[in-house]
């Protein structure tokens, strides 16, 4: 079946989050934190989806966070911490994201968002980006009290668009969740990204592209 809903990742997929290496490196002394930061977030977002405790994903990324600053010895000011939240709201997207983004709706696609952030979250990104006009949705799983790559997180998609569920394609440049969205009954593309690569205890989508671009083109030709 044609996938006609192409459902996108926002964090590190479409948003660049490499605007917080500067940030992080002044507040910890290495850029590399960031990423750490982001997998332990990834890590505690999966922890409260598996024991059924869930928490607002800000307020974990804000736990996280102060974890990292108690790993490194480091006692960071409210304003300090505020710096991390305020960059994360203003993140521009990669430089391929709105023309591919374009291209597709050019092409006769439904775009939805579906993000782990929480709603206020994104729409303060994608207002800030200047993504909301280019999407039918944007959603995030708060609603499902669980994360992706969990079924119940991608329902929201499926629910929100009223469509069988293999009619939704799923971009992300995490292979984690391309794996879930397919074990959800979602088609999927892996959308190539730095420091990104697919994992073989994973499934392999049909669609694999360097940058969204790549991905958008593969996607015309395979669902139009």
């Amino acid at each position: 079946m044609p996938a006609t809903h192409l459902v996108f990742d926002v964090n590190e997929t479409l948003l660049d989050m490499s605007a917080l290496d500067p940030v992080f490196a002044d507040l910890f002394g290495d850029e590399h934190s960031r990423q750490e930061w982001f997998l332990t977030l990834l890590y505690w977002s999966t922890v409260t989806t598996l024991t059924a405790r869930f928490r607002d994903f800000t307020e974990l990324a804000g736990d996280c966070l102060d974890q990292l600053a108690a790993q490194r010895d480091v006692a960071l000011a409210a304003d300090q911490r505020d710096r991390v939240f305020d960059t994360i709201a203003t993140l521009a997207p990669h430089a391929d994201v709105r023309p591919a983004l374009e291209r597709l709706r050019g092409a006769g696609f439904s775009l939805t968002a579906l993000t782990n952030s929480a709603q206020s979250t994104v729409d303060a990104q994608f207002a800030n980006a200047g993504l909301t006009e280019l999407f039918h949705r944007v959603l995030s799983v708060e609603d499902a009290r669980c994360y992706k790559p969990h079924p119940s997180a991608y329902a929201v998609a499926t629910r929100a668009l009223e469509t069988p569920v293999e009619s939704l394609r799923l971009l992300a440049c995490h292979s984690w969740d391309v794996t879930g969205a397919l074990r959800a009954g979602l088609q999927a593309a892996f959308v190539g990204r730095a420091h990104q690569a697919l994992n073989a205890a994973g499934e392999r989508p049909d669609i694999v592209g360097d940058g969204l671009a790549e991905v958008a083109e593969q996607i015309i030709v395979a669902d139009s």
